[in-house]
């Protein structure tokens, strides 16, 4: 497997795919999650549930990383400069020596400007990592790299790395969102999070929306953005624009 993934890498198997982050005041696309596919030609898409964790324990996931930061910064580059770039890092990519740099090449190599940029990490990774996480984070803010912390509402400490981390969004645990019961803890939790983050000037990410019920329990809990398949699936870089151009008006009315 690890062979067949390497291989891939290098024979174009591997395609980046985008789904779109959707103000829930306005209906308009603010951003799009670069989410990377692998298509298989025997065993057909496999999962990257599957491939991810093998590419970290093997260490392609850095070679992997910079391919979906480069590829994924190109594409950016064609649309419209108001729609940011989301990329998931994993963090033994961001623990790597010399990260940044290759963040910072691909960006130079698509003519993207760095605010363009946003970078999502995990609160595990500032629990094992914290010294190389402000490292890594500390140059690319600089640059004007933006950042999101994933999976906030489950963890301890996520409220308190949002105050010492350069965040500019946070996103709200799946797990508080998608199901077919959310309850009013989870309403309750979203609410205080959004709330955190309304008062330091932060956007608040609510993932995995499927239905309009849960569109309009997140958004009256304060969430300001929206991402899941009631918007839309991540689509390949050729529908993006049609989605940009063509599909405003139907997100809107999915509000």
């Amino acid at each position: 497997m690890e062979h067949e993934l390497r291989a891939a890498i290098q024979q174009g198997e591997l395609a980046i795919h985008y789904q779109p982050i959707v103000d829930l005041r306005t209906g308009r696309i603010r951003k799009f999650e670069a989410l990377v596919r692998w298509f298989h030609p025997a065993r057909g898409e496999v999962s990257p549930v599957e491939f991810i964790p093998l590419a970290e324990r093997s260490g392609l996931i850095i070679t992997l990383g910079n391919w979906i930061t480069r590829t994924a910064a190109c594409a950016a580059a064609t649309w419209p400069e108001d729609v940011l770039l989301a990329v998931n890092l994993s963090p033994v990519q961001i623990t790597a020596p010399g990260a940044e740099l290759g963040v910072l090449a691909a960006l130079r190599e698509a003519r993207l400007p760095a605010r363009r940029l946003e970078l999502e990490v995990s609160e595990s990774l500032l629990l094992d990592q914290g010294d190389a996480a402000a490292q890594f984070m500390g140059v690319l803010a600089a640059e004007g790299v933006r950042f999101t912390l994933a999976d906030v509402g489950t963890g301890d400490a996520s409220l308190d790395y949002i105050r010492r981390y350069p965040f500019s969004a946070i996103k709200v645990d799946r797990s508080l969102v998608s199901g077919p019961v959310m309850g009013h803890s989870h309403a309750a939790i979203i609410r205080a999070v959004a709330d955190f983050g309304e008062a330091l000037g932060i956007a608040t990410v609510a993932v995995g929306l499927e239905t309009a019920e849960q569109v309009d329990m997140v958004r009256r809990a304060g969430c300001t953005l929206g991402q899941g398949w009631h918007f839309s699936r991540a689509v390949p870089q050729e529908q993006v624009l049609h989605l940009l151009a063509d599909k405003q008006a139907a997100l809107r009315r999915a509000l």
